[in-house]
C-alpha cells in the first residue's frame, strides 16, 4: 500500500524524521526559485520555520543542524532517574 503524499506550498515532502514531538522534513518543488526547503512540522500539516535553498544537500545539511539542536534541548531528554545505593540513599 503506497503511502499518500504531503505537500505544503507547493513542495512534496520527500524526507522527515522525528525526535520527541518535533518532526524535520524536507520538501522538493522543481518550479521554485529555491526548490528545496527544510521545516519544522507538528500534527503532520503544520509547517514553519522554513530554510529554502538551491540544493538537497544544503537542505539534508540543515535538517541534521536542526537535529543535533533538538537532540540537546531538555524537552526531549527527560531525566534519568536517580540510582539508590544498597542503604536506599539517592546519588
Amino acid at each position: 500500500m503506497e503511502e499518500e503524499k504531503r505537500i505544503n506550498g507547493g513542495y512534496e515532502i520527500m524526507e522527515s524524521c522525528t525526535i520527541g514531538n518535533n518532526e524535520l522534513v524536507i520538501g522538493h518543488n522543481a518550479k521554485a526559485p529555491n526548490p528545496y526547503v527544510c521545516w519544522y512540522c507538528k500534527d503532520g500539516s503544520d509547517y514553519f520555520w522554513g530554510y529554502y535553498c538551491n540544493q538537497l544537500s544544503e537542505a539534508r545539511e540543515k535538517l541534521m543542524e536542526r537535529y543535533q539542536r533538538e537532540c540537546h534541548m531538555p524537552y526531549n531528554n527527560p531525566p534519568s532517574k536517580k540510582v539508590k545505593s544498597r542503604d536506599d540513599r539517592e546519588r
